[in-house]
């Protein structure tokens, strides 16, 4: 293993510090963005893409090639976003209602 591997680099070698981020990312942004309707799933995706990160990190200190694992990553992360826009673009799933003051959605 080579300290030049960017996903080792990414994250400092700690899949811990990558979950601990994600964590705190996910609570930042639904806290920041919490009159937007759709700030927890920002904030869900953005976790899940610094856990992705950790995973890619922690394969690569056990001694799995980054060549191996971020072309996986990179093809598991384009099937997921593709997959919305396409079911945002279709409408399956429709745009989330605004909340009235007062009135809880749901």
């Amino acid at each position: 293993m080579h300290v030049t591997d960017p996903a080792v680099q990414l994250l400092g070698m700690s899949p811990v510090m990558a979950a601990g981020a994600g964590y705190s990312v996910r609570r930042g942004i639904a806290g920041v963005w919490r009159r937007w309707p759709y700030a927890p799933l920002l904030g869900r995706l953005a976790a899940a893409f610094i856990w992705g990160c950790g995973g890619v990190t922690g394969l690569t200190v056990l001694g799995i090639p980054a060549a191996i694992t971020v072309p996986i990553a990179l093809t598991v992360l384009t099937v997921v976003v593709v997959m919305l826009a396409l079911a945002f673009a279709s409408g399956l799933i429709r745009p989330a209602p605004l909340p009235v003051r007062g009135v809880p959605v749901g």
